[in-house]
């Protein structure tokens, strides 16, 4: 805020505001796909019924989008920020997603593949302890604080 002061940050408010409805808009015209809920300000949710949405994401994903895939139902969302403001940014999102939509609608009973595949699988699994178990395991892993690394590059346990 203190870069574009109280008047600035209202206007970039109300640009995003503006352009996640028109997004919105546009996105419940394409047949095949659908918005859920009802966005109040910036993140648009996108599920369908008719395919597997994490293919539309993977297609998105290969034209160089970086969304975030959802689960609960399957679904993944757009959050609009001030590059989405930027003249045509929503527009050539749109008019992409409206392409990829043909696309997979030609075969919308196609399996979902790559890494929203493993995404999809994972809401399959019945006991959802075991995505927590697996999910903390991994967090620990990466945030491990119990060795630390030694001058000759070997691992040490920590001194405590």
């Amino acid at each position: 805020m203190m870069a574009v002061g109280e008047d600035g940050y209202i206007e970039w408010t109300r640009k995003i505001i503006t352009t996640s409805r028109k997004l919105q808009a546009e996105l419940r015209k394409i047949d095949a796909i659908k918005v859920l809920g009802h966005p109040e300000v910036s993140v648009v949710a996108i599920g369908s019924d008719r395919f597997a949405i994490y293919r539309l994401w993977n297609a998105l994903n290969d034209r160089g989008y970086n969304l975030n895939m959802l689960q609960f139902p399957s679904s993944f969302h757009i959050c609009v920020t001030q590059h989405w403001t930027q003249e045509g940014a929503v527009e050539r999102l749109i008019s992409i997603i409206k392409e990829c939509v043909m696309e997979i609608m030609k075969d919308p009973k196609k399996e979902v593949d790559g890494v929203a595949a493993l995404y999809g699988a994972a809401q399959a699994i019945p006991d959802r302890s075991l995505v927590k178990e697996v999910t903390d395991g991994f967090l620990e892993a990466c945030y491990s604080t119990s060795s630390m690394p030694l001058d000759n590059g070997y691992l040490a346990p920590a001194k405590t």
